[in-house]
């Protein structure tokens, strides 16, 4: 197989987006927790101000709920300016470096008009959102980034990935990705800029720099059947890309490793002695050695060290009735994800709540109410 390009650093001048090189044009560049549950965390009114601290913001059919990490705060829910409601995990979120805007991919479905694949902006700082953006394309949506310089946004809309220009609101030449290749997750590299998209027959590395595809990689693994943002995530230090999935022989859940300089395909963890397993969500801790699945088929987490990634540890059931005081079971988690200053990591359930686990203690904390119909997170650390 062909190995994915390293690639240079990101330069001032932005290509726009195309399959093929030479690019022919200037425009956008891809550029203290307990096992047992207790009563849902409180909403405080008002915008969340700017904070020293990590914040959570998570994205629902209709609305953004901004989280205080540090206090397992939620903030008032912001509503989003879409109609009426997309197929569940169609809509994702991103934040910029400086944690001053969000971006939320999703479809707005206005009854006897097409559904329109749309980014909207949000303003952190005053809670509104902004006029959505209409994406070319068509299909899911599930998947949006913030490139590293925090000047251009990366959405998905079915094959295509649609840079966005942040100030502005410009869209640039979106890359096709082909027939077949809906997106199903993008992550970018820490380290480099490249970009990794998830798609059904395997990940396909972009070159943003170069705005350019390169060959499959194969890793063997079918896309989980819920729909999630985060089924693949690259290590702090950018030499391996992790990518959850469903896999032979059985078709159980499986996490592989990929050699980001190589293209190699490693090993796959396996997590078929603790039954059927569907992953529908990745993520990595800060310091890069465990890995945290989100298993949707079984409501709970998935641990992997990855030192010694043959060999997970027993998941950890998510608490049941982690939704509200009268609910039963904990729904399907749809997404989770760490944060370097927060203490822990975070699960989003089907029961409209954020659960914060410790990974190191591999207890859960006390369910944070959010917006309804969540499915996908994104951290943000003011710097």
């Amino acid at each position: 197989m062909a190995a994915p390009r390293r690639s240079r650093t990101v330069p001032s001048v932005r290509p726009r987006l195309s399959r093929t090189a030479p690019v022919a044009a200037v425009a956008l560049l891809l550029t203290g927790c307990s096992v047992v549950a207790t009563p849902d965390s409180p909403t405080v009114p008002g915008i969340l101000q700017a904070t020293a601290g990590p914040v959570g913001y998570v994205a629902c059919p209709g609305a953004l709920t901004p989280i205080e990490l540090r206090s397992r705060l939620a903030e008032a829910s912001i509503p989003l300016p879409v109609d009426g409601t997309p197929p569940l995990g169609d809509y994702a979120v991103a934040v910029t470096p400086d944690g001053r805007r969000a971006f939320v991919v999703t479809q707005s479905t206005r009854p006897g008009r097409p559904t329109r694949n749309v980014l909207i902006p949000v303003d952190l700082a005053s809670g509104q959102a902004g006029t959505p953006i209409v994406l070319p394309g068509h299909g899911a949506s599930g998947a949006v980034v913030v490139m590293h310089d925090g000047r251009t946004v990366l959405a998905a809309s079915g094959t295509m990935i649609v840079p966005v220009d942040v100030a502005s609101g410009t869209i640039g030449r979106p890359l096709d990705l082909g027939v077949g290749r809906t997106v199903s997750g993008m992550a970018l590299s820490p380290t480099t800029d490249i970009l990794y998209v998830l798609v059904p027959d395997g990940v396909i590395p972009v070159d943003t720099a170069t705005a350019t595809a390169g060959a499959p990689i194969v890793t063997g693994l079918t896309v989980s059947s819920v729909s999630s943002p985060h089924g693949l995530v690259v290590s702090p230090d950018g030499a391996t890309l992790w990518v959850a999935g469903q896999g032979p022989p059985d078709f159980g859940g499986r996490v592989v490793p990929v050699s980001t300089a190589t293209g190699a395909v490693g090993a796959a963890t396996s997590f078929d002695a603790f039954g059927i397993t569907d992953p529908a969500a990745l993520a990595i801790t800060p310091d890069g050695t465990q890995l945290l699945v989100a298993d949707s088929a079984n409501n709970w987490i998935d641990a992997v060290l990855t030192a010694d990634p043959a060999r997970p540890l027993t998941p950890v059931r998510l608490p049941t009735g982690s939704g509200t005081a009268s609910a039963s079971g904990a729904d399907h988690p749809t997404d989770v994800v760490t944060s370097p200053d927060s203490g822990g990591a975070f699960v989003v359930t089907g029961l409209s709540t954020v659960l914060p686990y410790r990974p190191a203690h591999r207890t859960y904390g006390v369910p944070i109410r959010v917006c309804s119909g969540a499915t996908s997170m994104a951290v943000s650390v003011p710097t």
